[in-house]
């Protein structure tokens, strides 16, 4: 916990991240890297629950040039 508010403090510091007081909020999952440092992680599985699909999706841009393909 003691590193995790050190990393924390030290992104805030550095402009990285910033306090919230929004309505919504995903925890933060600490996992220990192989060198043995903190990562970060972020649990947006109940964002996603509520989370609207649009209604108008972006076409993809390499359907878009296919169909560009050969036109003047």
């Amino acid at each position: 916990k003691e590193e995790a508010d050190h990393l924390v403090k030290e992104m805030v510091d550095n402009g990285i991240t910033e306090e919230s007081s929004g309505p919504w909020a995903s925890p933060i999952v600490p996992v220990k890297k192989k060198d043995g440092s903190i990562r970060f992680c972020v649990d947006y599985r109940k964002l996603n629950e509520i989370t609207k699909k649009d209604s108008y999706p972006l076409p993809r841009i390499d359907d878009t040039l296919d169909a560009l393909n050969g036109s003047q």
